[in-house]
C-alpha cells in the first residue's frame, strides 16, 4: 500500500526551500549592483572597509584618455547608463546636476561622472551631446566592451542588452545607484533613484573636506 503524507504537511515541508530560495535572490541582488537601501542615503559605518571601484581607463567625452587617478582630490559621484535610456537616467543625470547647482562653489569639489553600459552606440560624440543638457562639469566615459566590463564589475553593477526589436533598436538592463567616491578614490556612499536635488546637496555638503 503506498502511503501518502496528510496534505497539511506539504505546505510546511516546502517552506525551507522558499527561504532558500528567497536568500540566494537576495544575495544575487546585491552582487549585481542592487545597493539601494530603504532610505535614499546609505553610508559605510565607520571601521567598516567595502571594496568597490577601482581603476580604470577610459576615454571621455572629448576623446581623451581619463584613468580614475584624474579625480584624486575630487569626490567622484558615480552613474551607469546610456544616452538612449527613455526614463531613469536623463531623470538622474537631472537630479544630480540640480543638486550640484544647489551646492554653489563648493560644487567645484565634486566630479559628476556618467559611464555608459552601451559603449556600442554611446561613442565620445554621443556622450558629449547628451551631456551638454546637464552641464559642462559632467564628465562622460565610454570605452571597449571589456573596458566597460571590468569597470561595471569593479563598481558590482548590472547590466544586460536586451534583444533588438524588428527595426534593430535595444534598451539595456541596468542598476540604478549613484556612487559616492573620496578624494582618494574609496567608496563612502550611494544614493538610490528616489534621492531629491535637495537631499543629495545636502549629503555632499556635509562631507565635503
Amino acid at each position: 500500500m503506498t502511503h501518502k503524507l496528510p496534505p497539511m504537511n506539504r505546505p510546511v515541508a516546502f517552506i525551507p526551500y522558499l527561504v532558500l530560495a528567497a536568500c540566494v535572490a537576495a544575495g544575487a541582488l546585491w552582487y549585481l549592483g542592487d545597493v539601494r537601501s530603504h532610505s535614499t542615503v546609505q553610508s559605510i559605518p565607520t571601521g567598516e572597509t567595502v571594496v568597490l571601484g577601482g581603476p580604470f581607463s577610459l576615454t571621455d567625452q572629448n576623446g581623451a584618455t581619463r584613468t580614475d587617478k584624474d579625480f584624486r582630490g575630487k569626490y567622484m559621484l558615480v552613474f551607469f547608463g546610456y544616452t538612449y535610456c527613455p526614463d531613469v537616467c536623463p531623470t538622474t543625470l537631472a537630479v544630480m546636476s540640480e543638486a550640484l547647482k544647489m551646492m554653489g562653489q563648493r560644487a567645484e569639489k565634486v566630479a559628476p561622472v556618467f559611464i555608459t553600459v552601451d559603449p556600442k552606440r554611446d561613442t565620445p560624440e554621443k556622450l558629449k551631446s547628451y551631456l551638454d543638457s546637464f552641464g559642462p562639469e559632467f564628465v562622460g566615459l565610454t570605452g571597449n566592451t571589456s573596458d566597460i566590463a571590468n569597470v561595471a564589475k569593479g563598481y558590482r553593477v548590472y547590466y544586460r542588452e536586451q534583444s533588438p526589436d524588428q527595426k534593430g533598436d535595444y534598451g539595456v538592463d541596468h542598476s540604478g545607484v549613484i556612487y559616492l567616491m573620496d578624494p582618494n578614490g574609496v567608496f563612502v556612499a550611494n544614493y538610490s533613484l528616489e534621492t531629491s536635488p535637495e537631499a543629495l546637496a545636502a549629503d555632499l555638503m556635509k562631507r565635503l573636506r
